[in-house]
């Protein structure tokens, strides 16, 4: 049997590579996305109050996101393809048994010990995929990126599906799924490794810079709570204004997701065409009036908004990593942490802890009005970013 390894990192466009990135990439998110429809049990099966419940997402998204940026660091230092399958096997496992836990303190220590290999994951992959992407490597970390939009809109459906048969114990199908993906990232570990660009070779790579990668965490926290909290309220105006039914209204959160999916593939290509900072200065304004038609309009061009501002929001996802690694060629893996870990996820509970309150204080539709400033002043913040070393690569 004849050993596939990957082509020198930089030279082509490896797909195989990149799927196999995309399939981790979707176990890990799949876990994160699970855990909302996990809790109603959870809370059943251990009798939790709401602050306990909180708990037990606020340490799941503080273990797999805060905490990136530190793998990151240490993948920057020397290949580690271990990260890859020991982040999907031991985020998988530990999510499996969190269901047969016999008290609420296992539970969450097994919450926390997922969270960690789905942060160990995360950065890692990243940095490969950016080695990976022949020179497109916005387009290289939108598959990557793909995987994990996929695997976040699965995980809720697997869950859903399984608990009328397994009860709390329908975390142990993540089991599968888990194991499979980590036996193939260790059968093709050498297809998913790349060589790191170590400091002494930055003027070969480029010099950081440290004052742009800022400035874009900044742009893409905006993003971020646009998203979380379109993601929060929406359904519940939809609900409570429209008449939806709470199924319809987790429909239309999907088409949401979907439609984030297909704008990550379209928003890379319109990156590597015209470059990071102009894709983003041109599309994050176009999120202002989506935000505003779905808080002001009937509900069938509301729906149709709330649809676009996922494609146009989600757009910039692999976009901004991509410039991120940009900004720090020779911390591929810390970038990555940065701009996933904090920047697309880590940031979120603040922005929405404001606009809740925005909320309960002056109404969803008033909140949401006010949310859709924030696209404007992203894309303004996004004229003084540094411009890139090489402003678009042709298709």
């Amino acid at each position: 049997m004849v050993t596939r390894t990957a082509p020198a990192p930089g030279t082509t466009f490896d797909r195989e590579g990149l799927l196999s990135l995309a399939a981790g990439h979707f176990v890990v998110d799949m876990l994160v996305g699970a855990l909302p429809a996990l809790l109603p049990l959870f809370v059943r099966e251990y009798r939790l109050s709401d602050l306990a419940a909180s708990m037990i997402l606020g340490a799941s998204l503080l273990a797999s996101s805060a905490i990136q940026p530190v793998f990151g660091i240490i993948a920057d230092r020397r290949a580690a393809p271990w990260l890859l399958y020991g982040g999907v096997g031991l985020g998988s496992v530990a999510m499996a048994v969190s269901g047969t836990a016999s008290g609420y303190a296992i539970l969450l220590a097994m919450i926390v010990v997922s969270g960690l290999g789905i942060a160990a994951y995360h950065p890692e992959a990243a940095r490969v995929a950016n080695r990976l992407s022949g020179g497109r490597p916005a387009t290289g970390l939108a598959w990557f990126m793909v995987g994990g939009n996929a695997g976040f809109a699965a995980g809720p459906l697997v869950a859903a599906a399984a608990i009328p048969f397994l009860g709390t114990r329908a975390t142990l199908v993540f089991i599968v799924p888990g194991v499979l993906v980590t036996a193939w990232l260790v059968s093709r570990r050498e297809l998913v490794s790349a060589p790191v660009v170590h400091p002494r070779h930055a003027a070969t790579a480029g010099q950081s810079h440290v004052p742009g990668v800022t400035l874009l965490v900044v742009i893409t926290s905006m993003r971020t709570w646009s998203q979380f909290v379109l993601l929060t309220l929406a359904p519940l105006l939809l609900v409570s204004e429209h008449g939806l039914s709470d199924q319809q209204a987790g429909l239309a959160v999907f088409a949401l997701s979907f439609a984030g999916a297909v704008g990550t593939i379209w928003g890379a290509r319109t990156a590597d065409a015209i470059g990071g900072k102009r894709m983003l200065m041109w599309t994050m304004p176009v999120g202002a009036p989506l935000i505003f038609g779905v808080a002001t309009l009937p509900v069938a061009p509301a729906l149709v908004c709330l649809t676009l501002s996922g494609l146009v929001l989600q757009s910039s996802f692999s976009v901004t990593v991509a410039m991120g690694q940009e900004y720090l060629p020779t911390r591929l893996a810390l970038a990555a942490g940065l701009l996933i870990g904090f920047g697309a996820i880590g940031s979120a509970p603040p922005g929405l802890a404001l606009f809740g309150a925005l909320a309960d204080a002056a109404g969803r539709e008033t909140a949401l009005m006010t949310l859709s400033a924030l696209p404007i002043i992203g894309g303004a913040l996004a004229i003084w970013l540094p411009a890139p070393r090489v402003e678009g690569h042709s298709a």
